[in-house]
């Protein structure tokens, strides 16, 4: 039900967040009272018909290079599947003209991909800050690429130091979600990026003794894996990976035990071994372990990553998010290789659901962890 108009002067508001994964479209809101106290109100997901996003493009096709049936209907490409999949998610839930949408898109490296870093940039007396910060930006790869669009945070001020997280996005990149969701009708309040999502997600719902431990968030998702990192109770840095992903299991139980992805997918949703039926426990237990040494030098890389960082402290937790967070014996095997502490996000465990969204017996891992990014975004009140 919308908010009427005394609630929104009262200071109620709700906020739509909307995470666009290469598997799902994840879909929460989120009920802002005017304390400040936050319930989640809607949850629900959407799977993306395959090939539709790769590397966080939305595959498009001229029309001219699309086939037609005997009847003469053009055949659908990557916008067009992901735009209808959109909409049946779109069909459920009845979005207010008042109410705040944020999406983020799943953007890794390379082609499409987010890059973000922290500068030190010497800032003189009386100087233009925002020039100075955006020139010093541009002056560096890869922030130096004239196809990017720019954005920054200032993290702290010094004398004349200005530490900076700067922030860039291929504009074709950019455009091509934008043009989705206007055609979609969907007015965004803003497009932001899974892994902050993520991290939004448990920085909003961890205690503060949680927040105070330097922590690394690892988003491992169907086709890519982020890294976020989490020091002094606030956002430190990103890092996105080339490889390491849900697939790199799939593939490598199907290449040498002829399972099937939705056979794997089962087995990441329900964290149990048993769903696979036919081969015996050891046997699926050894393939994997050897799909867990891939992301495991990935996870490795993103620690490296934020080791040689100036101002870095540390790890003393590592948190796993996204369908990697419930895939059997993963955060056993993290823990043991790298000798910290390792769990799930899980933020389902700490934030009010009304009802509807889950039952006497609270949400799944599996699926509070599906649905962190999308609620780090709802937990946003503009």
């Amino acid at each position: 039900m919308a908010l009427g108009l005394i609630a929104r002067i009262r200071g109620e508001r709700e906020t739509v967040g909307i995470d666009v994964g290469h598997y799902s479209i994840k879909y929460v809101k989120v009920y802002h009272d005017a304390n400040g106290k936050r319930i989640v109100r809607e949850v629900d997901l959407e799977p993306v018909p395959a090939g539709s996003i790769i590397n966080g493009l939305i595959q498009r096709r001229d029309s001219d290079d699309l086939a037609s049936d005997n009847g003469g209907k053009k055949e659908k490409d990557g916008f067009d599947k992901l735009g209808e999949a959109f909409s049946k998610l779109m069909l459920r839930h009845q979005i207010d003209e008042n109410v705040d949408i944020v999406a983020s898109v799943n953007c890794g490296a390379g082609e499409g991909g987010v890059l973000v870093d922290r500068l030190s940039v010497k800032v003189p007396k009386n100087g233009n800050e925002d020039a100075i910060i955006v020139q010093t930006a541009q002056s560096r790869p890869p922030f130096d690429d004239q196809d990017n669009v720019l954005d920054y945070e200032v993290v702290s001020r010094e004398g004349d130091e200005v530490k900076v997280n700067v922030v860039a996005a291929k504009s074709a990149m950019l455009d091509s979600w934008a043009q989705f969701f206007t055609r979609k009708g969907i007015k965004l309040s803003a497009l932001d990026v899974d892994i902050f999502g993520l991290i939004n997600s448990f920085v909003m719902t961890a205690s503060e003794e949680e927040r105070k431990k330097t922590t690394a968030i690892f988003n491992i998702g169907d086709n890519k894996m982020s890294a976020g990192f989490v020091q002094d109770g606030a956002f430190h840095s990103v890092r996105s990976m080339n490889g390491g992903s849900l697939n790199v299991i799939i593939n490598k139980l199907s290449s040498s035990l002829d399972i099937s992805a939705e056979k794997c997918h089962e087995m990441f949703e329900k964290n149990d071994l048993k769903v696979i039926d036919n081969v015996a426990i050891s046997v699926l237990e050894d393939a994997m372990n050897v799909a867990f040494e891939e992301l495991m030098s990935q996870i490795t890389f993103g620690m490296r990553y934020h080791s040689s960082a100036e101002d870095s402290r540390p790890l003393e937790r590592i948190l796993i998010g996204g369908g990697g967070a419930a895939v059997p014996g993963l955060l056993q095997y993290i823990a043991e290789k790298t000798g910290i502490e390792t769990a799930t996000v899980n933020p389902f465990r700490s934030v009010e659901c009304d009802s509807s969204v889950v039952d006497k017996e609270g949400m799944s891992v599996a699926l509070s962890n599906i649905y962190a990014p999308a609620l780090g975004l709802a937990m946003r009140k503009f």
